[in-house]
């Protein structure tokens, strides 16, 4: 069979490098549809169609001063918390290196101010889209993370709203 027929799940199983039973997997799970359409939003609309981890901090300092803090609060506050775990920082950052994430990481959660909060989510939002598509976990260890992948997906709703009321894009009169 050519590549690119055959069944969806086939396909994006032999593109990801995954078996097709977990890619079926995947697409029946809520959170993880969540994830992909808003990351393709978030894509999108606030960094102009592709992410690159250099291009994150400039994001944060020129997004966070117009953003009401109290909005991504819960989610900045989970990973900070969670990552200060060695073991699940290593399995977030699989072989990659980050100096101002792990400085921020070392802060304590009261001493970060607003753009390295929104940094410190967007890197983190940014690592777990990596993981789903670049990652060494199968799917269905992806799923396992729900938790953290509903904070990223309100994080990113926060966003790309945000950025959605500053440049309207997406609704009739806009295109």
């Amino acid at each position: 069979m050519p590549s690119g027929t055959g069944t969806f799940t086939s396909w994006l199983g032999t593109l990801f490098g995954h078996p097709e039973l977990e890619v079926r997997r995947l697409l029946q799970d809520e959170s993880a549809l969540q994830f992909l359409v808003a990351w393709s939003l978030f894509e999108s609309k606030c960094f102009g169609g592709f992410v690159q981890a250099v291009e994150i901090e400039r994001y944060a300092k020129a997004t966070s001063p117009a953003l009401d803090p109290a909005l991504l609060h819960d989610g900045v506050e989970h990973f900070h918390a969670r990552y200060q775990n060695e073991k699940l920082f290593e399995n977030l950052m699989y072989k990659q290196k980050n100096e101002r994430l792990l400085a921020l990481l070392k802060r304590p959660f009261t001493g970060l101010t607003a753009d390295d909060k929104l940094y410190l989510l967007v890197f983190v939002i940014y690592r777990y889209r990596n993981n789903i598509f670049h990652g060494n976990k199968g799917v269905l260890s992806w799923l396992q993370y729900r938790v953290q992948i509903q904070h990223c997906i309100q994080a990113m709703q926060v966003l790309v709203s945000h950025a959605e009321q500053i440049s309207p894009t997406m609704n009739a009169e806009a295109a």
